[in-house]
């Protein structure tokens, strides 16, 4: 089992993935709330620490593991401390080393988003935790991902964190913050011209030319509102290792 590999994007993941920083205190606020002491906490999926880095900064143990050097080494740059080169199918970890298990934007990489998720409730304790953000406005990546469908190249099929909210009830989903940004279209349309999200990866060349020449016909030159919301989900580690996930 095998997990996208970042790396290719690692230089510019934090620039065209980060949140802002007032938002991203109040979600590190959130998640240490919900958790006794230090934790510890296991970052599935840490990447460049975009989130392991905070949370340790704010007093939290935090092991983060990933399989992509490229991303890893981003991490270590920040600083980041405690990370491990493994598969997110296969933690390397037994059972109940954690008291959480932090999951984000890690299950649509997945070839198997099931396992990554028993793993991840196997080796937390307590629970498992994740950031759904959602936006309302125009959104060009949403388009993008429209376009594809519509001209006969959908996605393979695809499982987030959003989904596992819908499947298993969590114990809890937390409205965190809330942010309006006005967003360059050329700056967005050049990020995923350069096929800097991996729902571009798979699209034929000529077929991803099309894509960017609508886009471009449509919002070159504009700059358009989007309002995004943070919500920390929170689901008992033990009711994710008895779900059901495959209904």
């Amino acid at each position: 089992m095998a997990v996208k590999d970042f790396g290719r994007v690692a230089d510019i993941y934090d620039a065209t993935r980060s949140i802002p920083e007032p938002e991203m205190a109040l979600l590190v606020d959130a998640i240490k709330r919900r958790i006794p002491g230090s934790g510890p906490i296991i970052d599935v999926g840490v990447g460049t620490g975009r989130f392991a880095a905070p949370l340790q900064r704010a007093g939290l143990e935090v092991v983060g593991i990933d399989l992509s050097r490229g991303m890893v080494a981003k991490a270590v740059e920040k600083g980041v401390k405690g990370l491990v080169y493994a598969d997110v199918h296969l933690i390397p970890f037994r059972d109940s080393s954690f008291h959480t298990a932090l999951l984000v934007h890690i299950l649509h990489l997945a070839s198997d988003w099931t396992q990554v998720v028993r793993e991840s409730a196997r080796v937390a304790r307590n629970s498992v935790m994740t950031v759904i953000e959602t936006g309302k406005g125009t959104s060009l990546r949403r388009e993008y991902r429209e376009l594809r469908r519509e001209l006969g190249a959908p996605r393979e099929r695809f499982e987030d964190e959003w989904r596992l909210a819908k499947r298993v009830k969590p114990r809890s989903v937390t409205l965190v913050a809330e942010t309006k940004r006005r967003l360059v279209a050329d700056e967005e349309i050049a990020h995923l011209r350069d096929r800097g999200q991996s729902f571009t990866w798979d699209v034929p060349e000529r077929l991803h030319q099309t894509i960017i020449k609508r886009l471009v016909s449509r919002y070159g030159g504009k700059t358009y509102s989007f309002r995004r919301t943070y919500e920390l989900v929170v689901w008992s580690a033990p009711q994710l290792r008895r779900a059901a996930l495959n209904l």
